[in-house]
């Protein structure tokens, strides 16, 4: 009988243990009427979590880029649009060292060529600390950012504009304020932004 209460007893406590758990699990959808589309998602250092992608729902164009903040539950802590008239995406977000985040992506509203790299340096309530475009005539795209440890970021994606190709792999090194440090085509040759 005491073998069997203890039994109990661990099955009960397992059970509560794995309900508690299930509790903080949750799922939710964020948007408006049109397209909406999210393509990164990083945890934040207070337990909550940045998202990146583009709507069309709200903002100034087309597409813009839109960015939410949100808590450990899913609840949105403060959400931003970025763009112009024309299809402005993101595609990639990081928070960085200074609590801020580190925005990739494309835009066709700026910039010299019919879709340019776009990087956005946000401050931790995502407002524009820095903002630059990268690209030529053509059509060029940044599907990923990190931040490195000298503060600056490395920035991979593709370039229309330059390269032996159609599309080559183009990777810009960039310094703490956006600017160009490196800026090479996957087979290494030094490429010119116009």
């Amino acid at each position: 009988m005491k073998r069997l209460s203890i039994l109990v007893l661990v099955l009960l406590s397992i059970c509560i243990s794995v309900n508690a758990s299930r509790a903080q699990d949750w799922a939710r959808t964020y948007g408006g009427s049109h397209y909406d589309e999210a393509y990164s998602i990083h945890q934040t250092s207070d337990g909550g979590y940045i998202v990146a992608g583009s709507t069309s729902s709200f903002g100034a164009g087309s597409w813009d880029i839109w960015i939410l903040k949100l808590d450990s539950n899913g609840n949105v802590t403060w959400q931003k649009t970025y763009g112009g008239s024309e299809n402005d995406e993101a595609y990639f977000i990081q928070q960085t060292s200074d609590g801020g985040y580190i925005v990739a992506g494309s835009t066709s509203s700026f910039g010299a060529g019919i879709r340019v790299i776009w990087i956005l340096k946000l401050d931790s309530s995502g407002n524009v600390t820095w903002q630059k475009t990268y690209g030529g005539s053509g059509h060029d795209e940044a599907y990923s950012i990190q931040q490195t440890t000298d503060g600056g970021y490395i920035v991979t994606g593709f370039a229309g504009s330059f390269g032996a190709g159609s599309w080559d792999i183009w990777i810009l090194k960039l310094d703490s304020s956006g600017n160009v440090e490196r800026k090479s085509d996957v087979y290494g040759n030094s490429v010119d932004l116009g």
